[in-house]
């Protein structure tokens, strides 16, 4: 179980330094959402971007030595990885080691309360999962190597290269499933769009930064009690209330998903269904 974090952030360019200082705090109050202690932020400068771990091994060490001075249980990188850096993290510090997707991914899941939003969230972990199948299930290959020594052993796969395998089928139905049912749903949100401007009522989108207070002003407006509270994303559906201005013109008002910097593409992409209601 995940309790201590060490965070950070790589920049490239000096004039980044306010911007990825910014961005490494944002980090702070997304970890501590899920629960998890921050032991210390690291602001780290790299000359240029490496490949293998975004910055050079020399300092990638100095990271890792002080996340174990720290007894963490996990490094927390606000860049993106790419599967092979993470996993090449993850080989360098013996640890953990998630990127700032997979902290947002989390949040996600554990606020999903309908059957729409936890569609969606599914979706976008299981595409971040899925090339990150190999670094899951290579211990297996690793424990058995060697062992289809005589004639034809070079031929044999391991545990993980076959279950990986399953995982990677399994996985794709599941993503394909999923992205079925979010089409259904995006087709019923239309019909409902199209209903609602038969009445010719006006409808107005709340839109901001989550956890901005776009719930309690629509409770404040229309007097509902959906659910606000002071956490990043407690709002991952939209709701619609029908409100009347003080000319007595009625207006529909939808509260939505808040947004906050460098939302993963994926994100943006599952819960279109979501985020369209701000489009009016």
């Amino acid at each position: 179980m995940v309790e201590r974090a060490l965070l950070v952030r790589i920049y490239f360019d000096q004039r980044e330094a306010q911007e990825a200082e910014s961005l490494l705090t944002e980090l702070g109050e997304l970890v501590r959402t899920l629960g998890i202690e921050v032991v210390e932020s690291v602001l780290s400068r790299s000359r240029e971007m490496h490949k293998k771990l975004l910055c050079g091994t020399g300092k990638a060490d100095e990271i890792v030595a002080l996340a174990k001075a720290h007894e963490c249980d996990v490094i927390i990188i606000d860049n993106g990885l790419a599967p092979s850096q993470q996993r090449e993290w993850e080989k360098l510090a013996d640890l953990c080691v998630i990127d700032r997707e997979e902290v947002i991914l989390d949040i996600f899941a554990k606020r999903a309360q309908t059957k729409e939003a936890r569609l969606q969230v599914e979706l976008a972990r299981m595409q971040y999962a899925l090339p990150r199948l190999a670094r899951m299930w290579g211990h297996l290959d690793r424990e058995s190597a060697g062992s289809g020594g005589g004639a034809g052993g070079g031929a044999s796969r391991g545990m993980g290269e076959k279950q990986i395998e399953v995982d990677r089928r399994l996985a794709h139905l599941t993503i394909d499933r999923a992205k079925r049912e979010l089409e259904a749903v995006r087709k019923q949100r239309k019909t409902q769009r199209k209903e609602r401007e038969k009445l010719e009522t006006p409808h107005a989108a709340i839109v901001g930064y989550t956890n901005a207070g776009k719930s309690t002003l629509l409770n404040h407006l229309s007097g509902s009690e959906v659910l606000a509270k002071d956490m990043l994303f407690a709002t991952l559906d939209t709701t619609t209330r029908r409100i009347e201005l003080p000319d007595g013109q009625p207006l529909l008002l939808t509260d939505t998903v808040g947004f906050v910097r460098n939302l993963p593409h994926r994100l943006v992409e599952a819960f279109k269904a979501t985020l369209v209601e701000a489009v009016l």
